[in-house]
């Protein structure tokens, strides 16, 4: 008996299917299928979770003091907290009591196999996922591992044909073993540390430390701290008026290199310079040094990843990125409109091309689109997306063959992602887009002027948009729409002078939710460590086919949106309202508060910085290659804790009180003057165990849960 684990039900129903179809189904129940010599069953994600720190504690320090709550007391004598090392009790898993009933169904079936098959997601976390749960069974027998990455016919049979043994991939599970307990790790350690020392400075509440959390809190920081210290610099832009045989033009100037008064952003700062150019070129004759005029094709955008859906979304239409990943669960699994979310891949398997005439069936039958437009479809036409080498462990998000003539059900924001998901698809069926681009550069009296225009020829798959001129993700393309007039190659050209244009620098805008899950995607550029980013580039330069991040951002496409609700939550982030000429932005700015900036510019610098996200990478990709191991890793990631503790402790951490301390004035972009501190009343919370506080208020002092705000807990001073 050949018993398949899958790491979701929907992939276990589609190996089943085609395995029935080899040998018939003789059985199947609401977690698993059964035909006569094979059998599949799933799990909903992970089964298993790391044990809190109160299992470690028990058995360490066996006389540590509980709460009233039945849990321990956070306390520096407990740190740091090192499972499997310096005494501490091995690393364990426990069971998450909602998937009990899958475990059990999966335990069952194991014990009847005389072969296991992993199906898991053909990733780290999938391998991790399904190994796991093998391993707390305490398997022995001959497991075997397939990779999977879509749903249809074509992806489950070739992956099905091409089974391996489960030992080759052991790499990719001790890789994802090492970052979840090294996350597990920082979180533990750095959020009571930290907590305990703010704490015994004051402070009446508890601080949330993440790999990724921090990280992205000291980017939105860094950012305010940016605008703050903004100092606008004056500088002119000039623009030449030229004049050929058949028509007259404009181009930018082109500063040679060593040209004076420039800075170094290449801004010319001195006017006088301006004016002398101007005398200088004004009524001379010149000469097209380079021109270039070019028919080009552009194919169509790729279809959409999570993340490059969320940045559309929220540019477009000012959905924040939760909202958006909520939608499209409910468009998957409520709707059955469009395929799986959590996909970072933009690429399609070439299996599912026989399923286009069923989906464009049912995309047209559900939404209306011009009929000059459709009639250019060819379902048999073939783009970039169609590539198996670039998918991932899930294909990129495209709509379904579900038939739905009426999606007044649908909310508007599932409508609007609906819609934006099958216009990428359709794209993928019409003609390219043909354009004209031209180049021109000039030289006057040794002075170079450059310009180039971009005119569509023929609309191609952006007719799907109306003509609309918005980029792939959301934002204004800003090609220039001037068409340039006829010239050649050493034509000459006549200057009627400069047009100097003064001009201010601008500060860096405030992260919006599409500008920083760029950042995230794209951390490398934000780290101004060498050594580092270095690591970033190499890791870049050696990213697989169809791996459009490399493995190298801050967070994972499934997870990225959920930190700033948790930031916003924990009162380390705000949302401001921009206003743009009177009207509201439909994007909101992402602000740090007091309480934000204070923990970013308290705790040791490196808890705050994108850095660590390269340095785990790499030694990520070294475990998975098979050339460093777990223990190691996470012995290096010991010392590094324990020294962080160290600096964490070894002076005053001091931070404004918690949100709901009513001490934060105006849009919440930076804290008011802070309240007396705190003082620890010697007492324990008999709600959660918790410290409690003394607080002073207008009506008196009172007693307060340092667990605010989880924990609402008061209680009067006892008197006398």
């Amino acid at each position: 008996m050949k018993v398949y684990i899958a790491e979701k039900p929907k992939l276990g129903k589609a190996i089943a299917e085609q395995l029935a179809r080899q040998s018939r189904k003789v059985d199947s129940g609401r977690e698993f299928v059964a035909g006569a010599d094979w059998l599949v069953c799933w799990a909903a994600g992970h089964i298993f979770e790391q044990e809190q720190p109160d299992f470690y504690i028990s058995a360490k320090y066996p006389g540590a003091k509980k709460g009233n709550n039945g849990r321990f007391r956070w306390a520096m004598e407990h740190l740091a907290l090192l499972p499997g090392q310096d005494g501490w009790p091995d690393w364990s898993l426990k069971l998450d009591g909602e998937k009990a009933s899958l475990f059990k169904t999966i335990k069952q079936f194991v014990g009847k196999a005389t072969v296991v098959v992993n199906a898991g997601d053909p990733d780290r976390e999938g391998q991790l996922l399904i190994d796991e749960i093998l391993h707390e069974l305490g398997n022995k027998k001959p497991v075997r591992r397939v990779l999977i990455s879509g749903f249809d016919e074509v992806s489950v049979l070739n992956g099905l044909r091409d089974e391996r043994d489960n030992s080759e991939f052991q790499g990719m599970k001790n890789a994802a073993l090492a970052r979840s307990r090294a996350d597990w790790l920082c979180g533990m350690n750095f959020s009571r540390a930290v907590t305990l020392q703010a704490q015994s400075n004051g402070y009446a509440g508890t601080v949330s430390i993440g790999r990724v959390q921090t990280p992205l809190l000291g980017l939105i920081v860094q950012r305010d701290l940016e605008i703050e210290n903004f100092k606008p610099v004056d500088y002119f832009s000039l623009v030449a008026h030229l004049k050929v045989e058949k028509g007259e033009f404009t181009a930018r100037w082109r500063p040679h290199a060593g040209q004076a008064g420039l800075d170094e952003d290449g801004r010319l700062l001195d006017r006088r310079i301006a004016d002398q150019l101007h005398a200088l070129v004004k009524g001379k004759t010149g000469t097209v040094i380079e021109y270039s005029d070019e028919e080009k094709p552009e194919g169509p955008w790729l279809p959409f990843s999570i993340d490059k859906l969320q940045v559309l979304a929220s540019r477009k239409y000012g959905y924040k990125s939760d909202a958006v990943l909520e939608a499209l669960q409910s468009l998957y699994e409520k709707h059955s409109l469009t395929t799986y979310p959590r996909s970072d891949c933009q690429y399609l398997p070439v299996g599912q091309l026989a399923d286009a005439p069923q989906v464009f069936a049912a995309v047209t039958n559900n939404l209306q689109f011009d009929a000059a437009v459709l009639s250019q479809v060819d379902l048999s036409r073939k783009s970039r997306a169609w590539n198996d080498k670039k998918v991932t462990a899930h294909h990129a998000i495209i709509p379904t063959i579900t038939q739905k003539s009426d999606l007044a059900g649908l909310s508007r924001i599932e409508r609007d992602l609906y819609d934006e998901i099958c216009r990428r698809y359709l794209a993928q069926f019409l003609p390219n887009r043909i354009y004209r681009e031209v180049a021109v550069t000039v030289d006057v009296a040794g002075q170079h002027f450059a310009t180039s225009g971009t005119t569509t020829i023929k609309a191609g798959w952006k007719a799907i948009y109306g003509g609309s001129d918005e980029g792939a993700d959301g934002t204004k393309n800003g090609e220039e729409s001037a068409v340039l007039p006829p010239m050649k190659r050493g034509d000459p050209t006549f200057c009627n002078g400069l047009e100097i244009q003064p001009k201010k620098t601008t500060p860096p805008k405030p992260f919006t939710d599409a500008s920083l899950l760029e950042a995230m995607i794209n951390i490398h550029k934000f780290v101004t460590d060498d050594r580092v980013q270095a690591i970033f580039m190499k890791m870049l330069a050696e990213k697989k086919a169809g791996d459009e991040e490399g493995g190298c951002g801050l967070g994972t496409p499934a997870t990225r949106h959920t930190f700033v609700p948790k930031l916003i939550d924990i009162g380390l982030v705000t949302r401001v309202e921009p206003e743009k000429g009177g009207k509201k932005s439909k994007e909101t700015y992402l602000v740090s508060t007091g309480a934000g900036r204070a923990l970013i510019q308290a705790i040791p610098p490196e808890l705050g910085k994108p850095d660590m996200t390269a340095l785990w990478e790499s030694a990520m990709r070294e475990i998975e290659a098979g050339n460093a191991t777990v223990d190691r890793f996470l012995g290096m990631q010991a010392n590094w804790i324990t020294k962080t503790i160290e600096k964490i402790c070894s002076g005053p951490l001091k931070l404004p009180d918690p949100p709901g301390a009513k001490r934060f004035s105006g849009n919440g972009a930076s804290g008011g003057a802070p309240r007396a501190p705190a003082e620890p009343a010697g007492k324990e919370c008999p709600k959660c165990g918790s410290a409690l506080m003394k607080r002073n208020s207008a009506k008196g002092q009172f007693l307060g849960c340092s667990g605010y705000p989880k924990c609402k807990h008061t209680e009067e001073v006892a008197k006398g």
